[in-house]
């Protein structure tokens, strides 16, 4: 069976701009795969250069494989759950199916690309359950506009190429929201990365894999109760009121656990992970209850992941740590901005810090999503800045901090103080949550 694409026609407007702009162009494919039916391509957006310019003075064979598989990470981050990057796009003079080279070089893309989900499992990157291992190659000819769409077998010993059926559509199917809120108190055990100093981003990613084990173990209702994973959403939908619907995900009791297999251990400090995370997935009648529980676990996953490398990235670590502190490491809150305003309900988020407006973001979505927002565009309610206590406040102007992500300041919050013989770092996410 010939894998089917459906893209959305408004973008094949962005792909003529762009062909007529600059002779070689590579770029990004978003969108939902499917393992029955059809798969759905949301959006799309060309990689920009590391040095700023556009691709247009390079050839294919010159663009490094690194910088794309980096970008998709980074952009990944931005994608709400049940959305991937399903594959690159490429614009070019040639078919990139009828040089071996150019195939050659866009396999290699793909794979890199792979490579880096691989080593960032909790960013949720791949989804061989959807797609089967395969991504999708699609070329556009800037010299004659004629198009065409493969997939390649990256599971393959040889990268097989597989013919695909491309069509663009306008307004290719409904999207329904699903919303929720997942919180998190959990304390853990601070691990050394050397006898004297701790390895913050370990420590952080050890708190999300945690949550990944609880959300395995979790079961989401809809409205109030468990609904049979196989049944579709068009079937729920036809039988609901309306279309609002409540998600709550239920995680396992603690109480539950046998205390007869539990050991006592020594440890120097804890770690405190706690707050709300907002969650927004959005699903299309084909989808199957069981895909939606998936994609609001992985949502739930890739934001938490994402902010934890977002604010390991900013941080600017001592060279002389002190030990017996506290130290408060304030993870950036989740925003939304849509990608399409009139026509499609779909957001993509973006993180800001405390002391970041929402002006901030907007540099770091032109430069990621090749987008234009606006300020009103930017929701920055849906998640509130955690508060801080007294005690916790005390000596953060002795401490300078900061680091930058790309395009934008991202400042970090270290606040020291006093304990005997512990360290305890306490992550705040969000404290509260605006309810409806």
């Amino acid at each position: 069976m010939v894998r089917s694409v459906i893209c959305e026609t408004y973008l094949e407007e962005y792909l003529k701009s762009l062909s007529k702009k600059q002779g070689t162009s590579v770029g990004l494919l978003i969108g939902q795969p499917s393992n029955h039916g059809k798969d759905h391509i949301i959006y799309l957006n060309k990689i920009k250069e590391d040095d700023g310019p556009d691709q247009e003075n390079k050839g294919l064979l010159d663009i490094e494989n690194q910088h794309v598989s980096q970008h998709a990470l980074v952009e990944t981050r931005i994608l709400p759950g049940g959305f991937y990057v399903m594959g690159i796009f490429v614009i070019y003079p040639k078919s990139v199916f009828e040089d071996s080279d150019l195939l050659r070089k866009v396999k290699t893309m793909l794979v890199d690309i792979r490579h880096t989900f691989d080593s960032n499992v909790l960013i949720q990157g791949n989804c061989d359950e959807l797609d089967g291992g395969e991504k999708l190659v699609f070329y556009y000819s800037s010299s004659s506009n004629i198009f065409g769409c493969k997939s390649i077998a990256l599971k393959s010993d040889n990268l097989s190429v597989k013919p695909c059926d491309w069509k663009f559509q306008d307004r290719a199917t409904s999207w329904h929201v699903m919303s929720t809120y997942f919180e998190t108190d959990e304390v853990f055990v601070l691990k050394k990365k050397t006898e004297d100093q701790y390895d913050t981003e370990a420590n952080l990613t050890n708190c999300v894999e945690n949550v990944r084990q609880q959300l395995e173990k979790s079961v989401v209702f809809f409205d109030g109760g468990p609904i049979e994973g196989t049944q579709s959403l068009e079937h729920v939908i036809k039988a609901k009121k309306n279309d609002q619907f409540l998600v709550h995900v239920y995680s396992p009791s603690h109480s539950q656990q046998d205390i007869s297999t539990r050991k006592i251990v020594n440890f120097a400090g804890t770690m405190q992970f706690e707050g709300v995370v907002s969650s927004k997935v959005f699903v299309h009648p084909k989808n199957t209850i069981a895909e939606v529980e998936r994609f609001v676990k992985v949502d739930i996953l890739r934001s938490l992941m994402s902010r934890v490398q977002i604010h390991c990235d900013s941080l600017v670590l001592a060279e002389d740590p002190v030990q017996d502190t506290i130290m408060l490491n304030e993870l950036p809150r989740r925003i939304y901005f849509p990608i399409r305003p009139k026509s499609n309900p779909i957001l993509f988020s973006e993180y800001l810090f405390r002391e970041e407006s929402k002006e901030t973001a907007i540099p770091h979505i032109r430069e990621t999503l090749d987008l234009s927002v606006t300020l009103k565009e930017l929701n920055a309610t849906v998640e509130t800045v955690p508060e801080i206590k007294e005690e916790e406040q005390h000596d953060a102007k002795e401490c300078e901090t900061g680091g930058a992500r790309k395009g934008a300041e991202r400042p970090n919050v270290i606040v020291l103080g006093t304990l005997s013989a512990i360290v305890v770092l306490i992550v705040a996410i969000i404290a509260f949550y605006v309810t409806k």
